[in-house]
Order: structure tokens, then C-alpha cells, then sequence
């Protein structure tokens, strides 16, 4: 069975969502991406929030400097954490600005010894990856980069198929990843455009990838993870999605939401998670608009309810 890991994504793999998308069960989850920077600083929001950690999650690591990056890496490791990866592959300008995320692949020999220098400092058993993208400016490089990750004993390699340039316009070039897995002998995991089973089946089948990292399409949909995994052994997905899983879901996550963060009046990050979950059903407009405006875990549940009742009376569901 194909493999399915999910992506770290700023804002969006928190604490509460991991939970529910751990219910799924991905073969890796990642955490929120860290920054090495705040790391040594010991920042109060990255040890208690984002280093947050769940019972075999996953820390991906972005910054430049290799002696930060390797006390990171250790640090991370003794908290329990068992897979570590280095992210080469973010395309946003306050990262790349900076030399890292993708920025880092203008330099071949920097990732070698990064990735060597980290691989000699964690345990044996503990895993090592990098995640590129297909270029950075005029460096298209991602065969060069995954054959360093596989002489430095990396466990696995991900790698989106658009250039930092593209950001997450355009179509990923799913013909960069092929080339990559053709490459190396490590696995490698596709990343790019995944929003749907029959998305999975068609580029694993073109690429002969190992597995996939999905990171936007699971915004509001952590079923793509149940719907690839049907698809993939019945060839169909044999329990669809509807819409009253939907809001049954964005209410449940509201109460975690709740029950997590009693350190918080109210989060306010939950509010995209539920519009995702609302995104494309009907009547759900007006209902957040109202979430969007509102700082109450309550009335969000109450606008949730009112929505669930209106789909329910219009498909006859009693």
C-alpha cells in the first residue's frame, strides 16, 4: 500500500488538527515547520506550541546555520521525536530571504554537509529526510540534491514538483519527481497537486513514487487520507464524504479547540479550519461570516448547529 505522510504547514498541523488527522492514520505526521533561530532562543510559542508534540509525530527544521541546525536536531530528538527533516523546499520570501527553506538549494555542498553533520549527531535509529523543490532560480538541481540525501544515508527524500519561483501557482511538474525516483534508491515522495484519490493514483502510477505528502488538500478534508487509501485498494472510495461530516467535524474541532488551549480565551486560527470544512456548501456564507467576527467557542458551535439543521431539514435527514 502506498504511503501517505502530511506535510508541516505553519498554522495549519497544530496540535488540534494533528489529533484529528492522526485518527486517519498517515504513515508520518509532521508538526508546524521550526525555525532553528527560535530553537536556540528557547521561545516560549516553539517549545510550548509548535513543539507541542503527539505520540509519534514528526519536526521538520528550516534555518542555515549547520552547528544550530544539529543542536536543534538533538534537542528535538531527546523530547522523543523519532524522524527529522530538513526543509529545503518553503518558497516564502521571509524564508528564502533569509537563506533558507528552497533558498538553501542554491547550494549543493552546503545541504552535503548539513545533512552529514546532522546525520552523525542523532541516534542510529532515529530518521533523517529533506524535503526540496524542483529548483530555485536558475538552480534546477533536484537530482543532484537527492543524491547527496542518499549518500548521507537520509531515509527518505520529498520533493514538490514546482520551482520556488511558482510558489503554488501552476501545475507541479510531476516529471521532476519521476526523474528523481529514477535516480535514487532511497524512497521518494511526491508532493504537488494532490487534492484528490484519483489525483494520488494517477501521478504515483506516472512517477512509480514510493509515497506522497499531501499538504493543501487536506485543508478541511483530513478523509483524503481514508479516501486514498480505499481508492487505492477497491478502486473506488467506499464511504464518501458528505456534507454532515463536514460540519460534524468543524464542530468537533471546535470543542478540541477548546479543551486543548485552556491557556487561550479563544483561537483564532480555528476559524479557517472550519471555513475549509464549510468550503462549497450550500447556505454556509452567512454562517462564517459570523464565525469570522466572533471570539466565542460557543456561539461558533451554535452557528455549526444552525447549519447542521438546515442541511439535514434539505436532505431529509431526521
Amino acid at each position: 500500500m502506498i504511503k501517505i505522510y502530511i506535510a508541516p504547514m505553519a498554522g495549519v498541523t497544530d496540535y488540534t488538527y494533528r489529533g484529528i488527522l492522526k485518527e486517519f492514520n498517515p504513515d508520518m505526521l509532521f508538526t508546524e515547520m521550526v525555525s532553528i533561530n527560535a530553537m536556540e532562543c528557547a521561545m516560549e510559542k516553539t517549545l510550548n506550541v509548535v513543539l507541542r508534540l503527539r505520540e509519534g509525530d514528526s519536526v521538520q527544521l528550516f534555518g542555515k546555520d549547520i552547528p544550530k541546525m544539529v543542536e536543534s536536531a538533538k534537542f528535538v530528538e531527546k523530547l522523543g521525536v523519532k524522524h527529522i527533516d530538513i526543509n529545503s523546499g518553503c518558497p516564502m520570501k521571509k524564508i528564502v530571504n533569509n537563506g533558507y527553506g528552497s533558498a538553501l538549494m542554491e547550494n549543493p555542498e552546503h545541504i552535503r554537509a548539513m545533512l552529514s553533520e546532522v546525520r552523525s549527531a542523532l541516534n542510529d535509529d532515529t530518521g533523517l529526510s529533506i524535503k526540496i523543490r524542483a529548483g530555485y532560480k536558475e538552480f534546477k538541481n533536484p537530482v543532484e540534491i537527492a543524491k547527496i540525501a542518499e549518500e548521507t544515508k537520509c531515509k527518505h527524500i520529498t520533493v514538490h514538483g514546482r520551482t520556488r519561483e511558482q510558489m503554488y501557482t501552476g501545475k507541479a511538474d510531476w516529471s521532476i519527481i519521476k526523474a528523481v525516483k529514477e535516480s535514487v534508491s532511497i524512497p521518494v515522495f511526491g508532493n504537488g497537486d494532490i487534492f484528490t484519490a484519483q489525483d494520488a493514483k494517477e501521478r504515483v502510477e506516472y512517477s512509480g513514487v514510493d509515497g506522497i505528502m499531501l499538504a493543501r488538500g487536506v485543508f478541511g478534508n483530513p478523509w483524503l487520507i481514508r479516501d486514498i487509501r480505499e481508492y487505492f485498494e477497491h478502486g473506488k472510495i467506499l464511504t464518501p464524504t458528505t456534507e454532515l461530516d463536514k460540519i460534524e467535524m468543524a464542530i468537533e474541532h471546535t470543542k478540541r479547540t477548546q479543551i486543548e488551549h485552556p491557556e487561550r480565551p479563544f483561537i483564532y486560527e480555528l476559524r479557517k479550519h472550519i471555513c475549509w470544512y464549510l468550503k462549497g456548501i450550500r447556505g454556509s456564507a452567512p454562517i462564517k461570516d459570523k464565525i469570522n467576527h466572533t471570539d466565542s467557542y460557543e456561539e461558533v458551535i451554535e452557528l455549526l448547529n444552525m447549519l447542521k439543521v438546515a442541511v439535514m431539514e434539505e436532505e431529509g435527514v431526521e
